[in-house]
């Protein structure tokens, strides 16, 4: 998958995962925050050439792998 595509699936989940906390009226900023804050600061070191294409899409699947998590719990407590 392309470093642009990766990166838009990224945006998604992270747009999901709030939507989901919203209609559930559940707080989940305090654990996205951190994780949108590094895929910002990927987004800058991918923009200034210190990442490959190759490193940036390892480092945003990590993310996308863990926003996934955060909202699967989440729907998880929201249904128990």
């Amino acid at each position: 998958m392309k470093s642009s595509n990766i990166a838009t699936e990224l945006d998604r989940a992270f747009a999901a995962a709030t939507r989901h906390a919203l209609m559930n009226d559940v707080v989940i900023s305090d654990m996205l925050d951190p994780l949108y804050a590094t895929h910002k600061a990927l987004n800058g070191k991918h923009a200034s050439g210190e990442l490959t294409d190759e490193q940036y899409t390892e480092k945003v699947r990590e993310l996308l792998w863990m926003v996934g998590w955060l909202r699967s719990a989440l729907f998880h407590k929201t249904m128990a």
